[in-house]
């Protein structure tokens, strides 16, 4: 492999103000470019490879046929400055930050099956020589300790592959976890969901086989052991894979082709009783809506049922808080339900 490295960083990348999908992008360059930055570095017959690894703060990128709403906690991340991004592999949702090392490898090699097993039996080799148990598992994971330190996604070109994925070094878990985990809200849609697993961070178990190392002593055995040579990226290089960066903000790329879902709200409202609300989103707009519980409809005098004017406030809106919640300002629902504080609703559909 030939280690592709950025201007100014050198082989361990992970400049401050880059954002995860900036990465992406320079899979998509390298891969475009590989004859002309890895070609004259590589043995005559031997199949083209780059690789380069980086670090992100914490971030949250899912798959691009995953609903980020089934997947991600966006309240959480919202607060705790998380960002969230879609990419052009499949697979399921990923948390990565500081601790956590995201590898990308890009070949001339299109069979799927050959190029995964390779890199992904690769990887498992490297840590297995710094004395771990380390095994490839199932389509894309490798384990050590049957525990989960490595999981890839694949994007394959008409003529590259892209396998990336990550390295739990030092990986926050409870931010992880919270990060990743869907609000209390249960959400079904038609997209892939992740599959949750087992996880462990590579430095705990160095340390518990005698081989304890920093991060950044970590990185440089990973580079020594699976690179041969290195190639610098010009600054023209960084203006076009920053041009390519633009596509994966493009906000119909992140919501997704087929952003169809429904959400389940469900919860007690003192004096009110019990509520069970389904939206139907599509294209990221309430579609439809519907209630049901042990709740007192009351007779409005304008004609109006609770759910007729559930349907009059919700449908057409952004599936946003703040406009679930502008949906019903200055409006009482008490004439449409016994004892039904506007406040409370609004926070059963928004919480």
């Amino acid at each position: 492999m030939i280690l592709v490295s950025l201007p100014h960083t050198g082989p361990y990348l992970g400049e401050k103000g880059r954002r995860l999908v900036f990465y992406l992008a320079m899979e998509e360059f390298v891969a475009a470019n590989l004859g002309r930055l890895v070609g004259d570095r590589t043995p005559s017959r031997a199949p083209l490879e780059a690789f380069f690894l980086w670090q992100v703060p914490p971030t949250v990128i899912f798959g691009r046929n995953q609903v980020m709403e089934a997947e991600v906690n966006l309240p959480f991340c919202r607060e705790r400055g998380i960002e969230t991004y879609r990419r052009k592999s499949g697979g399921g949702c990923v948390y990565a930050d500081w601790g956590n090392i995201m590898c990308s490898f890009v070949t001339d090699a299109t069979d799927v099956g050959f190029t995964f097993d390779r890199y992904l039996r690769r990887i498992a080799l490297t840590l297995r020589r710094l004395g771990l148990n380390a095994e490839r598992s199932g389509r894309n994971d490798v384990l050590v300790e049957g525990r989960k330190v490595s999981g890839n996604a694949f994007f394959r070109l008409p003529e590259c592959s892209i396998v990336h994925g990550t390295l739990l070094f030092e990986s926050d878990f409870t931010l992880m976890e919270r990060a990743i985990t869907p609000s209390a809200a249960k959400i079904t849609s038609k997209g892939v969901p992740s599959v949750r697993q087992r996880v462990a961070n590579l430095r705990e178990e160095l340390e518990a086989v005698g081989k304890g190392m920093e991060i950044d002593r970590f990185k440089r055995f990973l580079v020594q052991d699976l690179c041969s040579d290195e190639v610098m990226l010009t600054e023209a290089d960084i203006e076009a894979i920053e041009a390519i960066e633009a596509t994966y903000l493009d906000p119909a790329f992140l919501e997704g082709r087929n952003h169809r879902f429904t959400v389940e709200k469900k919860g007690k409202i003192e004096g009110a009783g019990e509520f069970s609300v389904a939206l139907d989103v599509d294209d990221g707009k309430v579609r439809g809506v519907s209630v049901s519980g042990d709740y007192f409809p009351l007779e409005s005098g304008d004609g109006r049922g609770f759910e007729a004017i559930l349907a009059e406030r919700l449908n057409g809106v952004e599936f946003t808080e703040q406009a679930i919640s502008d949906a019903f300002t200055g409006i009482d629902l008490k004439r449409y339900v016994m004892g039904l504080e506007t406040k409370e609703w609004i926070k059963l559909l928004t919480e």
